[in-house]
């Protein structure tokens, strides 16, 4: 009787440890967007109530699949939801295919799963991502709470998108001083074009860092957390149907 009860023991605990790691894995899903089926991939955690969402959008050649992983960890401790989207072109991200209402069906198709706290959505994205989360931080300035990226800057053709703010979105740059694709002069000059339009942006260099995010994500993703989480917005007026 001994050997059958830990037998069963042993396979009650394997079947728990099952179910806690499928609970850990991002999940993909597909909807319909304008005539295309559009990808995202989301992590929620084991909690009952509304959750802020941490929109993440991926560098040129990945998907969102390798954003969601490297963000589950802390989602999953700090009790958020992560979404991350595939650009339509994996190339890089663009508002005439990727428009911000494309992103505001990504929440909406995340809060149809479970409760959000619309106060609390949040931008992050590297290189690529992190060049159309400052598009966004201007020209969709009323949805997100904040927005943190790794390895952005704007170009200067970029800079009369200030006129379509509507809100000063507090955002924040983490940078390599040996990033190549985004070194520091344009970095800089990002930092004093949002000054000189009175807009709050932080930017945190990183010391003998280049432009891999993956290989300090854990570190980069805890500070942007630690920036995000304490902004809040009061979320629009539920539209009635």
């Amino acid at each position: 009787m001994r050997i059958v009860r830990t037998g069963v023991f042993a396979v009650c605990v394997l079947l728990l440890a099952l179910t806690a790691a499928a609970k850990e894995k991002v999940t993909k899903f597909t909807f319909q967007f304008q005539g295309s089926s559009r990808t995202y991939h989301s992590f929620v955690p084991d909690f009952s109530g509304p959750m802020p969402v941490v929109v993440l959008l991926h560098g040129s050649g990945r998907n969102g699949q390798v954003m969601a992983d490297a963000w589950k960890d802390l989602a999953d401790r700090e009790h958020f939801i992560v979404a991350a989207p595939d650009a339509l072109n994996s190339a890089g991200w663009s508002t005439d295919v990727d428009p911000p209402a494309f992103l505001h069906a990504v929440v909406d198709q995340v809060a149809a799963q479970h409760a959000i706290d619309r106060g609390r959505i949040y931008l992050f994205g590297h290189s690529a991502g992190a060049v159309f989360s400052l598009v966004l931080s201007l020209i969709d300035s009323e949805y997100y709470a904040a927005a943190a990226v790794h390895a952005g800057a704007l170009q200067p053709d970029e800079y009369n998108l200030f006129q379509f703010s509507t809100r000063k979105m507090p955002t924040a740059i983490w940078v390599g001083d040996r990033d190549l694709n985004f070194p520091l002069d344009l970095v800089n000059a990002t930092k004093k074009g949002f000054d000189k339009n009175g807009f709050p942006l932080e930017v945190s260099v990183i010391h003998n860092h280049d432009h891999n995010y993956y290989v300090m994500s854990d570190a980069v993703n805890r500070s942007a957390w630690d920036f995000l989480k304490n902004s809040h917005i009061e979320p629009p007026a539920p539209v009635e149907k």
